[in-house]
């Protein structure tokens, strides 16, 4: 791209060892079109630099793996009767824990649906209408 760069440059300034060079790609193109390519390199190379800060692997692995507070909860459920195996999302912003979904095994009896959902409501501190329980698949 350097390369590229100063020879466009040095066409403009009139240094005729810039003749000798092979003709490239930018030979080929007028001054307008060179600089939209220019134009676009540096929003590509821009919008990686921000994804790689604000939005790139750090962010998706850290979303993707369980917190402690799921483990907990995840602990809690496989003791109470009737649950078997359970998986925990839960949703929390700076102001802590604001819902969660359990998907376990033993959520087909009512009972198993409401001691799940008061227990997940009461290890968070959320209100029980903001727990939602699925039965997970054999």
């Amino acid at each position: 791209m350097l390369t590229a760069a100063r020879w466009c440059l040095s066409r403009k300034i009139g240094d005729t060892s810039a003749k000798n060079e092979k003709k490239g790609f930018f030979s080929k193109c007028n001054g307008k079109t060179k600089e939209i390519l220019l134009f676009c390199l540096l929003a590509a190379i821009l919008l990686f630099a921000a994804w790689r800060l604000f939005g790139g692997k750090d962010s998706e692995t850290a979303s993707l793996e369980m917190s402690e507070t799921e483990a907990k909860v995840i602990r809690i459920l496989e003791e109470i009767d009737g649950v078997g195996e359970a998986s925990v999302m839960v949703y929390e912003t700076e102001d802590g824990a604001q819902s969660a979904v359990v998907v376990c095994e033993g959520a087909e009896r009512f009972s198993v649906v409401v001691d799940v959902r008061e227990a997940v409501a009461t290890a968070l501190g959320i209100p029980q209408k903001s727990v939602k329980v699925y039965l997970k698949k054999e």
